[in-house]
């Protein structure tokens, strides 16, 4: 599995228009075979809204390499998608954003110890022993440090 993700800034005055464009930009994706296309707003702490701050990221997904190469070369062959292209890097003023380091475009893949898409937990079966009870944690004393975890 691997991630493509742009992350970039959009004007206040901007965003119903960037709304919109980004409907038509995940339809056209879905028709070229690219089923997973996410965008999300950043917020603040407790999840509330940034004063100023208009930043998005979007995040696409590919099975493989190769259909990560299959979308693009179908994004490149579609005028409609091209089109659909040139205004969004319009309405987000792209080489402005790219020469103040506003816009970022990173590139993922899957860490071996995550599970894949494909992966099912079964529950235990009914004649199976109960899970060893662990110990209620004690509360600390403010000169121990805390313990690492997640």
């Amino acid at each position: 599995m691997l991630l493509q993700t742009n992350s970039y800034v959009v004007p206040r005055e901007k965003r119903e228009e960037h709304e919109r464009l980004i409907r038509r930009i995940r339809q056209a994706l879905q028709r070229l075979g690219c089923d997973h296309f996410e965008v999300y707003e950043q917020v603040g702490t407790n999840w509330g809204p940034i004063k100023g701050g208009q930043r998005f990221i979007q995040i696409m997904r590919f099975r493989d390499r190769q259909h990560h190469l299959q979308i693009q070369e179908a994004e490149k062959s579609d005028p409609g998608v091209q089109e659909l292209i040139n205004e969004f890097c319009q309405l987000i003023d792209l080489p402005g954003q790219q020469g103040q380091g506003l816009f970022a475009m990173g590139y993922y893949s899957r860490m071996a110890a995550t599970p894949g898409n494909g992966v099912h937990y079964e529950d235990p079966p009914q004649d199976a022993p109960e899970p060893e009870s662990r110990p209620e944690p004690q509360p600390q004393r403010n000169d121990e440090p805390p313990e690492a975890g997640f």
